[in-house]
């Protein structure tokens, strides 16, 4: 989708290479597949460029936009989630660089009033998970304030629209913010339909985070089933943990 903008030199005719090729993370095996388009593009300065990307591993929550300038290396320009939340790269904002996820597979990013700046390599990645070493400094006379753990029951009108049912772990009124949410099915670490928050909100002095479970409504209408949300953060040197669970729903 090219938008067309006021007519310009050919002079100032930005060359836009966009690769097919998209970085996955490692353990993903080769059968999933992952598409860019298009995958070059002359266009004039003040145009605009929307730039697709597909993937067809619905479980992939999240969906990564990198630029490469000329002779430099991989910068971050936005990551966006399944649930619609995004998060930009320093240096980079929606104004310029405006991110649309339509659905799990598909993600769209929009280059806004093109400059020659912008000329660069770009490229789309998808993974199920984000991985990093994350620190966390605190002031010599800061108190660790454990979080509160609660479990939110799925939308009835999620499971009759789409026969999913997500079940919502909320943290909240923690302080620092270095905090980790599992999920637990039967008492067995689920990973497959888990998305949570790529960062905590800050809400005055402390801190709340939200993961999600989402699964087939049948699963969810099994009261033998047992979910559990365990919170764990670091305090007086070790690592502890907050468990939350629900069972399934007997139905009517």
């Amino acid at each position: 989708m090219l938008g067309r903008g006021p007519l310009w030199p050919s002079s100032v005719l930005l060359l836009l290479t966009l690769s097919p090729y998209l970085l996955l993370n490692a353990s993903v095996v080769v059968t999933f597949h992952i598409a860019q388009w298009p995958e070059g593009i002359l266009q004039r300065a003040g145009d605009y460029l929307t730039i697709s990307c597909y993937q067809n591993y619905s479980n992939f929550a999240y969906m990564f936009w990198y630029q490469q300038l000329p002779r430099s290396g991989l910068k971050l320009i936005v990551s966006s989630t399944s649930w619609n939340s995004s998060s930009y790269g320093d240096g980079y904002s929606e104004a310029k660089f405006e991110v649309k996820r339509q659905n799990t597979d598909y993600s769209l990013l929009t280059i806004k009033n093109l400059t020659p700046k912008d000329e660069a390599t770009y490229f789309c990645a998808a993974s199920d998970h984000t991985v990093g070493t994350k620190l966390t400094v605190m002031g010599k006379n800061d108190e660790i304030i454990p979080p509160a753990v609660a479990i939110f029951s799925p939308s009835k009108q999620e499971i009759q629209q789409k026969s999913k049912a997500t079940l919502v772990c909320l943290a909240s009124g923690f302080y620092p913010d270095h905090l980790t949410l599992v999920w637990k099915v039967n008492g067995v670490k689920r990973t497959e339909g888990v998305g949570t928050d790529e960062s905590s909100t800050k809400n005055g002095s402390t801190y709340s985070l939200t993961s999600r479970l989402r699964m087939p409504a049948w699963e969810w209408f099994n009261p033998l089933n047992r979910f559990e949300c365990v919170a764990s953060f670091f305090q007086n040197g070790t690592t502890q943990s907050i468990n939350k669970f629900i069972h399934g729903d007997a139905g009517e």
